[in-house]
Parts: structure tokens; sequence; C-alpha cells
């Protein structure tokens, strides 16, 4: 069987994508600079580790097409990401990259509440609510049948409300083969893409060496600067959805044994996405490969681009990466046996050829 759900988020987006372009412009908002609102909380004093640990397990994912209780909502999408220039933008604002091939700035802001940006879920999402209902339902029913997952194993957590700093792995879950269970008993298979050594299952590529928590909510570290590159498969193509500045926090249950409310954000380079969801869209639609139509869905995902991908802003240049926010609620889990890894037939779409080529 194929481990396509484990890319559905890609698929789903891709779906739409083919399906439609474009998107409504929502109102501005007030011009306000240079804010620290929007962020997780900043590290407490050092405080070492005294448990032994917990891997918590995605069960839920919220693209935006909902608030936190799954309830539909206009401008849900404002609430999943964090503040990552620093700004909060309106379609007025003059301080931020240049909408790609002049797109209007109404098409491309304003921020979310405390200026999140969200581009991904202002922009691309809205497509996906258009032509497939629930979309972030059938995400979480895929993570509900044991079809995938996303793990963060944070080492030394135990009781206290507050540690600094922990060391944290982030890992891909594989087909489970069953529904879980969610009573911390599953041992959750995880994929080798994200492994250095596809042996031993500590050597996570992904790590968060200065992660911490703060009053039990816990924050993947003070900068930015790590990548998240998901290989997962889809038709038998393997995709990798990268993203870059990686920024993660998750409010703890109490007994610190799930995850209330989760965020992860980061950004979405450009051009890299555009080849990714070159194959996905090819993967699902092999007749989009001939023709205009995969290079003009194409163009609506370029121009979705509201953000640098070093995660900042620069009135000087075009804008070359995607914003995204995504929240998830998550429950404690096993690591288990390391996955085979996935099987990959090409890409379906090769790129557009160069002018004269």
């Amino acid at each position: 069987m194929m481990r396509q759900s484990r890319i559905a988020v890609a698929v789903y987006l891709a779906t739409a994508l083919v399906s439609a372009a474009g998107c409504g412009s929502e109102a501005a908002a007030p011009v306000v600079q240079d804010v620290d609102l929007g962020q997780p909380p900043a590290p407490g004093p050092e405080q070492a580790g005294d448990g032994g640990g917990v891997a918590f397990a995605i069960d839920r994912l919220f693209l935006g097409d909902t608030d936190r209780d799954g309830k539909k909502a206009a401008g849900s999408w404002k609430q999943y990401g964090f503040n990552l220039d620093g700004k909060v933008s309106s379609t007025v604002s003059q301080d931020l990259c240049k909408p790609v091939d002049d797109t209007a700035p109404s098409e491309v802001y304003p921020d979310g509440a405390d200026g999140i940006d969200n581009a991904f879920g202002s922009k691309l999402v809205g497509l996906i609510s258009n032509l497939l209902t629930d979309p972030s339902t059938r995400v979480s029913d895929a993570i509900g049948n044991g079809d995938f997952t996303v793990i963060f194993k944070v080492d030394g957590l135990g009781e206290q409300s507050s540690y600094n700093p922990l060391t944290a792995k982030l890992y891909g879950g594989a087909t489970l083969g069953e529904a879980p269970t969610w009573d911390g008993t599953d041992r959750w298979p995880v994929v080798p893409e994200l492994l250095d050594d596809a042996q031993d299952v500590e050597s996570s590529k992904v790590v968060f060496p200065a992660s911490y928590v703060v009053d039990d909510t816990w924050v993947s570290g003070p900068d930015s600067q790590v990548t998240f590159q998901l290989n997962l498969t889809v038709s038998n193509t393997i995709i990798g959805l990268t993203i870059r500045n990686v920024r993660i926090a998750m409010d703890l249950a109490p007994d610190h044994k799930a995850v209330v409310k989760g965020t992860i954000a980061g950004v979405l380079e450009t051009a890299v996405l555009v080849e990714e969801l070159r194959g996905v869209i090819g993967a699902v639609q092999p007749n989009f490969c001939e023709g205009p139509a995969l290079e003009t869905i194409l163009d609506q995902v370029r121009r979705a681009s509201d953000i640098m991908k070093d995660g900042g802003q620069d009135p000087s240049k075009e804008c070359d990466a995607i914003s995204i926010g995504i929240g998830f609620t998550a429950k404690a889990v096993q690591l288990g046996e390391i996955a085979p890894p996935a099987v990959t037939t090409g890409v379906p779409c090769q790129p557009a050829p160069a002018d004269g080529g």
C-alpha cells in the first residue's frame, strides 16, 4: 500500500490548485511596525531536564479552514503561525518585499492576529476549502486511521513547569497499520528519510538542541535556523516539503502527556515549493503535465509569496518565500521501528524548458 496519506496536506493543496486559481482579499489592518507580538515565550532561567522524556505524536492538524475547536470560521488562518518578520503588515505597508509579478498588495496582505505570517493559510488553503469540504478533518482522520503523523520527542521532560534547555527531535511517523489508541502505548514506526542513520532511530536530522519549557509551554528554541525537510511519498513519487526557519511551540497538558495547543510556523521557499507541487500535481492529474494549465497554476502559487526566504523583509527585493502556519494537538506515544524507505518513480511533470531550450 502506498503511503499516500502521509502527504495528505500537499495532495489536498494540489487537488484544489488544479481545479481553481485565486482567492479574495481581506480588509486592511492598521499599520504597526516592528513589534514583538505573535511570538512564543522567551526562555527562562537554566533548569536541566529531570524526567524520562516524552514523544508526542500529532493527532489533529488545523490547516486554517477551521478554528482550534474544529469549527469553520472565516479568517481562521489568522490564529496559526508566528510573527516571523516582526511586523504587523497591511495592504499599505511600505517596508515589505515586492509582491511577485506586480501582484496587488491586497492579494498578498494583511497579516493575521498580532502580525502572524501565514500566506499558506490565507491564500492556498482557501482553495482547498472551496473544493474539498473539511480538509483539516480529512487530514486528521487519516492520522486517526494510523496512516501518518509527525512526532516530537522531548528528551529530559519531566513534571516541572519550566526547563531550559532540553534537546528535542522531530520524526515523520510512517503507517502504523491500525488506528492508534492514544493511550501512550502506541509504538509508531518512523520514516528513515528524516534520519541521518537509517539504522539508528535516535539520529534524527531535525534536532532542537536549545528547546525549552516555560510555564508548561515547550518552544523549539530561541532562533529559527532549523530547516524541516520532510520526504514523503504520493503516487510513488518522493515529495520534499521544505519548511525553513522552523518555529514550533506546544502548550502541554498539566501531566505533560499531551499537547493541547501546538503551532508549527516557518517559510516555504517559493521556487522549492513550486517544484515540489509540480510533482504532486503531476501525480494527481497527469494530463496537467502538458499545455499551459500547470504553469498557470504554479504562477498562482508564486504570487502568494509574502516574505523572504530568511524569514525577513527587504523592500528592494521581490518576495521569494511563502509564510506558513499550522495548528495541531498531540498525544504521547512510543517510538517504534524504522519503516522501509519510500519508493519513487520520478517526478511526473518535469520543469518547463527555458526559453530557446
